[in-house]
């Protein structure tokens, strides 16, 4: 017995020498990639790569140490492709229908006017003259009697111009196939709250923020010979001030889009001013000024997200009434310095003409991208892609998920196949000139630029206000509008991802003898927005989204909130002094993160078992594909550690490296780092 247990031993040993040396074989027998397109990319590795660093220790530094530009981050690469490609694109006047040309037309009108000018500050006065009425922070003695609130925010509401209250139509959370007004606070006092609750200090330095206004209104002055005291302005200008920050100070404020108002409820305590009371009026004119087929009543509800926001808007609507004329006259100063900066910024951004015209027509703008650099055979490979990715999701995420019990795992996956997918242009609109003719209506080509950027605010004003007498489908020209942009997005709320045709090129997606790169990237972004179906963020949508469906059972939760700690502190452990995460916020793109590269790694395996598939490639013949496949992954996260490339949900690019491959048994395995190593660690998390 003994005997044989030893001849069993001895073959074995044979069998795995032979496998061994068929696979030694095999690598050297694969030829080196000669085409020009394998010698760039290699070039490009390589100069990146810093061989001085020990992979296993900080794969990262490995990666990227010797990047010799300012961000290498792949986002950024293809974003400046991309804009060189617009510009190559209007730039040759070349259009198909008048919707091409009208785009064509804006580009070549804001080149024109904006080559070796300024800012014209008359005009951009007059503008906003023609909006106030004649009312102006720089005028002596303004006529308060004369002014007339409800007509000044009827028409900056018309020209886009966010003042006291951003009205946003959305998809109802409750019902995706309907949409629904939302009460949000304006972008410029939101952004202050926000610093205002993370940086304190910055936030209070009203001083700092006053001089830099009266830098700008005494420029203004000096350029338009403004006859108004300074002395006068200055007093009305801190009024202005103290109104914005009061606004913007919210203490204990909370975000909640599930949270809903009625129009009548703004007529109730806790609401006291006749402002809000009497804003279902005001309401109704800009829907009828706008020519929307939709009435508010009382009962018709709205969202409102940051409700402590109304409460304040309201306590300060009410001390301003109380104030009379004086009150009025802060008010309207303040909005007309909204005015002011509004314009200013839009007349700058002007000077950017490609995003000028994505600006004002993106569904256009998209389809002449598509047309002109998104061959066919490409969208198909990138849905054939798609569908491994999902593939693996399946595999390497959700059936190896150990915290989500069985219920929970077959609603998983029935939301898994049941996501609808937007792979580049969306076919039902391909052809749709007749729909997308109609959306960019009111964008016309005006007799000069201002004209144009007029038409484009009040035409994106228009497109907001319509979707509320429409009905929604999944697939939906308004979500989203521009595929030029460079993220993959996942809509929870319908179970919806789009994956934008700007994605459909180097430096993601490449050619078939570059498959590595196509998942090791590509199949990464789809691997990522694929396991945010399955995470906590959409716990509550049903499987086609829209209609509240809490699908996560006790258990299931229950576990999570038991694991997830594991994960955090493992991102926290990997922080630096110089380089920190906040694991907590971080929670769900970092789980993202992970499912990502486990997916496209699984896809990309099987993906060689089924073809056969290799490839070198010169000067890095050492590294076999499962190594390269991780090293192409990393540089796409190549950037200067000066630059900062994070949110409060994302954290800096390190930790899209360090965090899943230090938490990937294969990763260890693939560069033979010893257990124990910084990139093998013992303890991995779930």
């Amino acid at each position: 017995m003994l005997f044989m247990d030893v001849v069993g031993f001895l073959q074995f040993l044979v069998t795995a020498a032979n496998v061994v040396q068929a696979i030694g074989r095999q690598q050297l027998s694969t030829p080196v990639c000669t085409s020009d397109l394998c010698h760039q990319v290699a070039r490009e590795i390589i100069s990146k790569m810093d061989e001085t660093v020990d992979p296993c220790v900080d794969f990262f530094a490995y990666a990227c140490n010797r990047l010799n530009s300012s961000n290498g981050l792949w986002s950024e690469v293809l974003r400046l492709k991309i804009s060189k490609q617009l510009e190559e694109l209007f730039g040759s006047g070349k259009y198909t229908n008048r919707m091409e040309k009208k785009a064509v037309d804006i580009y070549n009108q804001c080149i024109n006017e904006t080559q070796d000018r300024g800012i014209d500050v008359h005009r951009l006065l007059r503008a906003i003259d023609d909006l106030f009425a004649g009312w102006s922070l720089l005028k002596n003695n303004p006529n308060v009697s004369a002014f007339r609130l409800n007509d000044v925010l009827l028409r900056l509401q018309q020209n886009n111009i966010q003042t006291i209250i951003y009205l946003s139509v959305e998809r109802d959370d409750f019902s995706s196939d309907q949409n629904i007004l939302f009460f949000r606070m304006p972008g410029r006092l939101y952004n202050r709250w926000e610093l205002c609750a993370h940086y304190p200090n910055p936030c209070n330095a009203t001083g700092q923020l006053m001089t830099i206004w009266k830098t700008i209104v005494q420029r203004l002055m000096k350029v338009t010979n403004a006859s108004v005291q300074w002395s006068t302005v200055e007093k009305r200008l801190e009024k202005v001030l103290m109104l914005d920050f009061t606004l913007a100070t919210i203490p204990n404020g909370t975000m909640d889009f599930l949270r809903r108002k009625t129009f009548g409820d703004l007529g109730r305590p806790p609401y006291r001013s006749r402002f809000l009371a009497s804003f279902l009026t005001l309401f109704n004119n800009m829907l009828n000024a706008s020519s929307v087929n939709f009435r508010a009543t009382a009962a018709t509800q709205f969202g409102a997200p940051l409700s402590e926001y109304l409460i304040k808007l309201d306590q300060t609507m009410a001390q301003l009434e109380r104030d009379g004329d004086v009150g009025l006259a802060t008010l309207a100063d303040w909005l007309w310095w909204i005015a002011l900066n509004h314009y200013y910024l839009v007349y700058q951004e002007a000077y950017h003409c490609v995003k000028l015209v994505k600006t004002a027509m993106p569904l256009t703008v998209s389809r002449m991208f598509f047309r002109t650099y998104v061959p066919n055979e490409v969208v198909q490979k990138a849905k054939e892609l798609t569908s491994e990715i999902v593939n693996g999701v399946r595999d390497a995420v959700l059936l190896k998920t150990t915290w989500m019990d069985m219920g929970t795992k077959e609603t998983a996956m029935d939301r898994l196949n049941h996501t609808l997918r937007n792979v580049g242009y969306p076919e039902e609109f391909l052809n749709n000139w007749t729909l997308i003719d109609g959306l960019y209506a009111k964008v016309q080509v005006g007799k000069s630029l201002y004209e144009t950027l007029r038409n484009i605010d009040q035409s994106s004003s228009w497109i907001n206000l319509q979707k509320l007498a429409r009905s929604n489908a999944r697939s939906d020209p308004f979500c989203p509008a521009d595929l030029t942009e460079v993220f993959a997005k996942f809509y929870s709320d319908i179970n919806y991802i789009v994956i934008p045709e700007s994605l459909l090129q180097p430096p993601i997606l490449y050619p078939s003898n570059l498959d590595i790169f196509n998942y090791a990237r590509f199949g990464y972004i789809i691997g990522h927005e694929f396991t945010h179906v399955l995470d906590i963020g959409v716990k509550e949508f049903d499987t086609e989204g829209g209609k509240p469906f809490y699908w996560w059972t006790n258990a299931t939760q229950n576990n999570y909130h038991a694991r997830k700690y594991t994960l955090v502190d493992f991102y926290n452990n990997i922080s630096t002094k110089n380089d920190s995460i906040d694991a907590r916020q971080t929670l769900i793109e970092n789980t993202a993160d992970n499912g990502g590269y486990r997916a496209a790694y699984l896809a990309f395996q099987d993906f060689m078992r089924r073809t056969g598939y290799r490839i070198k490639l010169p000067g890095l013949e050492a590294l076999n594909e499962s190594q390269l496949f991780w090293l192409i992954g990393a540089q796409a996260w190549c950037t200067s550690p000066l630059l900062k490339n994070y949110d409060e949900k994302h954290g800096p690019n390190r930790f899209h490296v360090m965090g899943p491959y230090m938490n990937s048994e294969d990763f260890g395995a693939d560069y033979r780092c010893p257990l124990g190593t910084p990139m093998n660690p013992r303890m991995k998390a779930w």
